[in-house]
């Protein structure tokens, strides 16, 4: 996924959680030139609706745990 519009991408995860009736999502995106322009452009929203930081979100889905909320988690292109 290579997101270009940060007000469309929050809205369609919003209607997806409002819909699913989920309390919070992960959004994987690929450590890529694009994906990282995009998150400098769409900081401050993103940081809204996506107030777990990726690393901490994973640490406790490793736990077992409930990540606590939404989070954006970055992974290294090709993987």
């Amino acid at each position: 996924m290579s997101p270009h519009d940060g007000q469309a991408l929050v809205r369609h995860i919003r209607l997806k959680q409002r819909d699913g009736e989920v309390d919070g999502v992960i959004l994987l995106l690929p450590d890529t030139r694009q994906v990282r322009e995009f998150r400098r452009l769409f900081a401050d929203m993103l940081a809204a609706d996506f107030p777990v930081a990726g690393r901490c979100a994973l640490e406790r889905l490793a736990a077992g745990d409930d990540p606590g909320g939404s989070a954006v988690v970055v992974m290294p292109y090709g993987r």
